[in-house]
């Protein structure tokens, strides 16, 4: 009988689009502009600003947002095309984490060459 109704008044249920996120580094102020949208019924809605609300003391609240998983994935693209980085392990963020990542990555494998080659030196497989 729903589908009935639905077809007669021309009704059809379309699931929204895909989020998009647009994040834009506002450097002198050290701030990002989120913003969101997808379309949906072939128009397009965007999210409107959050608004605070006070909660009871130890009480969480609703979530201010849920994503689908390819949702959040693409808000991080966009946050990693900003320059955000993740923190490392020694508490260090941005740039500087992804330098220091590289250059141990870079002694690392320069350490790997060495011990290679000490341990052909070693076998007999070539002469240092």
């Amino acid at each position: 009988m729903m589908q009935a109704d639905q077809q007669n008044t021309g009704m059809t249920e379309q699931a929204p689009g895909p989020l998009r996120a647009s994040c834009q580094l506002l450097p002198w102020s050290r701030s990002i502009d989120l913003r969101l949208a997808r379309r949906h019924a072939g128009k397009l809605h965007t999210a409107l600003p959050l608004h605070f609300q006070e909660v009871p003391e130890g009480q969480p609240g609703p979530p201010a947002l849920c994503l689908q998983y390819e949702d959040a994935q693409q808000l991080m693209d966009e946050l990693w095309n900003c320059g955000l980085r993740p923190h490392d392990n020694t508490g260090s963020q941005g740039s500087r984490s992804l330098t220091s990542s590289a250059a141990a990555l870079a002694a690392t494998e320069r350490h790997l060459k060495d011990m290679r080659d000490m341990a052909f030196c070693l076998l007999g497989a070539y002469q240092a």
